[in-house]
């Protein structure tokens, strides 16, 4: 209903008090129409840039900080700490900082307010060090992503195929590997593709539900562009893309909306 997964709801209550769900005697948490709300204003302010830290003083009637306008610092200082890990090539902290970030906010505020930001930070023209750290970005959203999706694999039934054409993959693959399989979703996950994409074909024709999704950053070749469209054709498949892909490829957006 609200789009936040269980581990962010327990870190939520557990953490920074925010909730207090009643309990079934099997220990089950039951959220009420008053959580919910509450939920929804939770995702709200975080929508502004509200650091989930300081949403707590805001539910309860204080807006304070919102009325002086610093709520986008509030996020910032979660984005400087990573930039500071980063900087240091600091492995084991960065992935510390992620870990706990990824457990606080739900994935797609993460996606847009944190790990776009540093993203955006580490391929500044001046930094001298780009390269080095976004090998280790990818690296440890690579490796946090995988440990979230095999704890939500054994409960997924629904089939999907994504594919990257992009020859080394970036941390936005691995968020949207994440968040299909926070919606249900037992993925395929195919990255840096080449060769003949017709050989898919059997695999989709074998799921009765057919979803394949595109996550990329770059402009894909003439010829793989044209083997896409072919095989959603010939498998009758839902496409859907995920990155810059969407932007760089309108007649592959044309193409989702008539699958």
């Amino acid at each position: 209903m609200t789009g936040v997964n269980s581990v962010t709801l327990r870190a939520w209550q557990r953490r920074y008090g925010l909730l207090n769900p009643q309990r079934t005697e099997q220990g089950h948490r039951l959220y009420s129409d008053v959580d919910i709300e509450t939920i929804r204003q939770i995702l709200g302010w975080l929508d502004k840039g509200v650091a989930i830290s300081k949403v707590r003083p805001l539910l309860e009637g204080n807006t304070e900080l919102a009325d002086n306008s610093d709520s986008d610092a509030s996020s910032q200082a979660a984005v400087d700490q990573l930039l500071q890990s980063l900087v240091a090539l600091d492995a084991q902290a960065l992935d510390r900082q992620v870990s706990q970030l990824m457990k606080e906010y739900p994935l797609d505020r993460f996606s847009e307010h944190i790990a776009a930001v540093v993203q955006a930070n580490i391929h500044r023209s001046e930094n001298p060090l780009a390269g080095v750290q976004s090998a280790l970005w990818r690296s440890v959203i690579r490796e946090r992503c995988l440990s979230l999706v095999a704890g939500l694999r054994k409960r997924n039934r629904k089939p999907c195929l994504l594919l990257g054409f992009d020859s080394v993959p970036e941390y936005g693959v691995w968020l949207t590997l994440l968040a299909l399989s926070e919606q249900g979703y037992n993925v395929t996950l195919l990255t840096s593709v080449d060769g003949k994409l017709s050989a898919l074909s059997a695999l989709l024709k074998s799921w009765q539900e057919r979803l394949i999704v595109v996550a990329g950053e770059y402009k894909l070749d003439r010829d793989v562009a044209k083997q896409l469209g072919l095989l959603v054709a010939e498998t009758n498949s839902e496409l859907k893309l995920a990155g810059s892909i969407s932007a760089i490829h309108p007649e592959l957006t044309e193409l989702c909306h008539e699958s």
